[in-house]
């Protein structure tokens, strides 16, 4: 058994604690050109994590195609899905980068490129997919004359007549489809 894993049985550790021990010792072993390219990848890291942050689930962020950080400019190279939105996010590049800044990762610049004419935008895929299954057609069961009467009944009140028709049609849908669910539950 390994030292480090005895240890680790031995005591409680806190998971957190665990995880910097366990990186230090990795970094302690990697030679020193190793352990620069671990760095810059929790540094990427880092950056991708404050994008989402600031951008992740916006209008803007929608239109991201692709991310990349070029760590030996410290720079975030932002893919987007059209022209318009590459100089839209432009234009936004100063309020981005300080609000990443403030999510914890500085970047000396945002350089937004247009992505190249044939790649599909996430967006436009999610709107192409087919339907996956059919739904089945709603439950629906004829209503008796007792309870079209009904709902004649409590509209009448009402004046307007578009309105009442209306009201009409959607009591009556709602009725047939609580009625058509109530004997697909009856044997």
């Amino acid at each position: 058994m390994r030292r480090a894993n005895y240890e680790r049985e031995s005591e409680t550790v806190a998971f957190s604690g665990f995880l910097n021990a366990e990186r230090q010792r990795i970094l302690a072993a990697a030679t020193p050109k190793r352990r620069a390219q671990m760095e810059a990848a929790e540094e990427s890291r880092t950056v991708y994590r404050a994008w989402n942050a600031v951008c992740s689930g916006t209008r803007e962020g929608r239109h991201v195609t692709g991310l990349r950080y070029l760590p030996e400019s410290n720079e975030l190279l932002v893919y987007l899905d059209s022209p318009s939105w590459t100089q839209e996010m432009t234009l936004l590049r100063e309020i981005i980068r300080v609000r990443m800044e403030r999510a914890g990762a500085h970047v000396d610049g945002l350089v937004f490129k247009t992505t190249a004419p044939g790649h599909t935008p996430p967006a436009a895929k999610e709107r192409l997919r087919p339907a996956t299954t059919e739904r089945p057609p709603a439950p629906h069961a004829e209503l008796s004359e007792a309870e079209c009467t009904e709902i004649e009944r409590q509209v009448a009140p009402i004046e307007d007549q578009k309105l009442r028709e209306a009201l009409e049609n959607a009591m009556r849908a709602s009725a047939e489809w609580a009625k058509g669910v109530q004997s697909k539950k009856e044997p």
